[in-house]
């Protein structure tokens, strides 16, 4: 997955973003992160559930085990509950859940929010769009600027909009599409102003 946001990918990213500020007063950042937890709970979680079913088993079955086949028998099921679900994506992103996905991917957004001084911007126009790629989450995240000048109806849309880029067969092809589909909606209702300088690097790395 994270091929698609390969460093191609990302210079054509940067050249969109300065299309979108070059035609508004928005200074749009877009933060990649590779992945925001490590979620380890999951997988111990998992093994020691089966390892407990093994105990069960064990304990009540009606056959005679002798102690080596139960004590393997238990590690066993604990280290393949664990490997399995730690070691298959896409199982450990089911075991996780949507909510708590998204809800990592926000908190570390709000995070680079804050710490790359995001909205420290003179009017207030700045705006992550900030991208989870393991978690397959992406979070937008406006200044109170650019917000209220935006119909709700409209940030509605570009929210749906970013949602199916993981769905997408290129999500980088994707992505870069509903940038470039930023930038008359952002010249409409923020366009410049006189004076209007970059006030924020388009290539914002931060470390938390």
């Amino acid at each position: 997955m994270s091929n698609y946001f390969k460093e191609e990918n990302r210079s054509k990213i940067g050249r969109v973003i300065s299309q979108i500020e070059s035609q508004s007063h928005v200074e749009l950042v877009v933060i990649i992160k590779s992945r925001v937890h490590g979620y380890s709970e999951f997988p111990l979680a998992i093994g020691s559930a089966l390892a407990f079913v093994a105990l069960t088993y064990f304990r009540f079955s009606h056959e005679f085990y002798d102690d080596w086949v139960v004590y393997i028998g238990i590690v066993f099921s604990f280290v393949m509950g664990a490997v399995l679900v730690g070691g298959i994506p896409m199982l450990l992103r089911l075991v996780v859940g949507q909510k708590r996905l998204g809800k990592s991917a926000e908190i570390m957004a709000r995070a680079c929010f804050q710490k790359g001084g995001i909205h420290h911007t003179r009017d207030k126009t700045g705006v992550l769009i900030f991208i989870a790629v393991w978690e397959r989450q992406i979070v937008i995240i406006p200044d109170q600027g650019v917000e209220s000048a935006i119909p709700p109806g409209e940030w509605k849309k570009i929210q749906q909009g970013f949602r199916g880029v993981f769905q997408a067969n290129n999500p980088g092809q994707s992505l870069l599409e509903k940038l470039e589909g930023l930038q008359t909606l952002f010249s409409r209702y923020v366009p410049q102003v006189e004076g209007d300088i970059n006030e924020l690097p388009d290539n914002l790395e931060i470390d938390l």
